[in-house]
């Protein structure tokens, strides 16, 4: 017998997981596929939702009537849709994201005006048709390094981040709790820095980058909030990613399997033909060091090796 989530309470379509105060995960019902978490951040005045996921769910009815009656804003790390996709659902708020991710969605958005629908999976992993209204006609607020998101005796600070993930990828601090919420730029299931199109994707970016939050904000740093595969993670994961940077860099090759508990489990091998080209490129590995985990390119290590291509 099979359970119908659109059936369920609104309460039950979603959970919710506090993490500091006012501060909240929220977990869509969406067993088969490794959508992100979006994060809430409470202020006085307003409250911050970062990454609105990727779900046919409610999402902004879960939060209004579950987690908070404060105005709400969006903030969206990078532009991938298990990201951005609900955006559609906060047109009336105010929608902050960098020009990159920007660039990047209305590029999509004139392609399908050309090839038709983006894609969309329901609860249950299923391909669904989306609507026009979906794509969303919002126009964002644009936002960059050094950029503050004021939620009413709560401040959120875009950190300086070479994006290697995504180009234009936003790195928010939360100066009430300490805490960074990274997008899918630092991550413990795989952090995926292989040379993604835009990107100035390599280890030693990658190494600069972290090295860079360390020295800048190391002392104030109390937990790191990613979207996917478990929050909140130490700070001292850090550290132990700098290592592992380090373990690349000296010649200590990864395995060549990248494969993980989160990719594959649910259909994601099957739901992504990329997916699968990673799986078969000897040039893409994966190391692992302390709970650290890159999926990198041994063609593109250094710099230099993006600056030659």
């Amino acid at each position: 017998m099979s359970l119908d989530v659109n059936a369920l309470p609104i309460n039950k379509k979603f959970n919710r997981r506090l993490i500091a105060p006012d501060t909240w995960i929220i977990n869509p019902f969406n067993p088969k596929i490794n959508t992100g978490r979006p994060y809430v951040l409470i202020g006085d005045d307003c409250a911050l939702i970062i990454d609105a996921t990727h779900t046919t769910l409610p999402i902004r009815e879960y939060v209004e009537k579950c987690v908070t009656d404060k105005p709400l804003k969006v903030a969206s790390t990078h532009s991938h849709l298990d990201h951005t996709n609900d955006n559609y659902m906060f047109e009336d708020c105010e929608i902050f994201m960098s020009e990159s991710a920007w660039n990047d969605i209305r590029a999509r958005r004139e392609m399908d005006d050309v090839k038709g629908s983006w894609r969309q999976v329901d609860a249950d992993g299923n391909d669904v048709t989306m609507k026009p209204e979906q794509r969303g006609t919002y126009t964002p607020t644009l936002i960059g390094p050094g950029d503050k998101i004021d939620l009413g005796n709560r401040v959120i600070e875009v950190l300086p981040y070479v994006g290697c993930h995504s180009p234009g990828s936003l790195i928010f601090f939360d100066h009430n709790t300490g805490i960074l919420f990274t997008g899918d730029e630092i991550e413990c299931g795989q952090m995926l820095v292989m040379g993604q199109p835009g990107t100035k994707s390599c280890v030693e970016q990658l190494r600069e980058n972290i090295q860079n939050l360390i020295d800048g904000w190391g002392d104030k740093i109390t937990a790191i909030c990613p979207p996917h595969n478990g929050s909140p993670i130490h700070p001292l994961f850090l550290t132990y990613l700098v290592e592992n940077c380090d373990r690349v860099l000296s010649g200590i090759d990864g395995e060549m399997n990248i494969g993980s508990m989160s990719f594959m489990l649910g259909d994601f091998w099957a739901e992504m033909p990329m997916a699968q080209k990673w799986m078969a490129d000897p040039d893409i590995l994966r190391s692992e060091w302390k709970g650290t985990s890159i999926v990198y390119n041994r063609t593109r290590l250094h710099k230099s090796d993006i600056e030659q291509k």
